[in-house]
C-alpha cells in the first residue's frame, strides 16, 4: 500500500534544532487534504507560545509501505504557516503527546504511534505539572480534528533496507494522558 508522508515543521525561537511530526496518511485516495491538517493544528493554538510557528507543507513524499521506497510525491494547498497564540514562556524540551491507536498487530503487539507537540507554553500547565483541562481540550480537539483530516495511518519500518516487511494500519483511536511528555536524545 502506498503512504503519503507529511512532514510538519515547527520553527521559533524556542525551538531548538530541527522540529517535525511526521504524519502518514493512507495514499489509496489521493494527495492527503494538507489545508485540513493545517486546521487541525490550528487547534493547538491556544496552548502553543506566540514564538512558535507551525508550516505544514504543500507536497510531500509517496512511499511504499513494505519497504519503505519511495515512489511518488503528492501536492495540496495547506495555507500560510501560522504562529502560536498563547502568551507566557516555554520549558524547553516538554509539552503533550497523542498516542495514536491502530487494530494492527505486529510481532505480538499492539502497532501505535505517537505525536509530540512539543514546547507548550507554559500556560498550559497546571502548578502541579499536569495539563490544564484547557490543554486537554485543545490537544482533544486537535486529535479529533486530525482524525477528520483524512485516513490517518500508523507505519512500522521494515526491519532492514533489504527487508520488504513493513506494514501500516489506520488509526482507529487516539488517547491524551494528563501528563507532561519530554523529548531527550539517545545521546542524553
Amino acid at each position: 500500500m502506498q503512504l503519503n508522508r507529511v512532514v510538519v515543521g515547527w520553527s521559533g525561537t524556542p525551538i531548538v534544532g530541527l522540529a517535525v511530526n511526521v504524519l502518514h496518511y493512507a495514499g489509496d485516495v489521493g494527495a492527503p487534504n494538507a489545508a485540513a491538517i493545517r486546521t487541525a493544528y490550528q487547534t493547538l493554538s491556544s496552548i502553543l507560545s506566540t514564538g512558535v510557528t507551525i508550516t505544514v507543507p504543500d507536497s510531500g513524499e509517496v512511499l511504499e509501505d513494505t519497504t519503505g521506497v519511495l515512489e511518488d510525491v503528492w501536492t495540496s494547498t495547506a495555507g500560510a504557516p501560522f504562529a502560536g497564540g498563547a502568551g507566557g514562556v516555554v520549558a524547553a524540551g516538554v509539552g503533550a503527546c497523542i498516542t495514536w491507536k491502530t487494530g494492527g498487530i505486529i510481532d505480538g503487539r499492539r502497532l501505535r504511534g505517537r505525536t509530540f507537540i512539543v514546547p507548550l507554553s507554559s500556560t498550559a500547565y497546571e502548578a502541579n505539572g499536569t495539563l490544564t483541562a484547557a490543554a486537554l481540550t485543545a490537544l482533544t480537539n486537535f486529535g479529533n480534528s486530525m482524525m477528520a483530516s483524512g485516513p490517518l495511518a500508523v507505519w512500522h519500518r521494515p526491519t532492514s533496507e533489504a527487508a520488504a516487511d513493513g506494514n501500516s494500519y489506520g488509526v482507529v483511536s487516539f488517547s491524551v494522558r494528563d501528563k507532561v511528555a519530554f523529548l531527550s536524545s539517545r545521546r542524553d
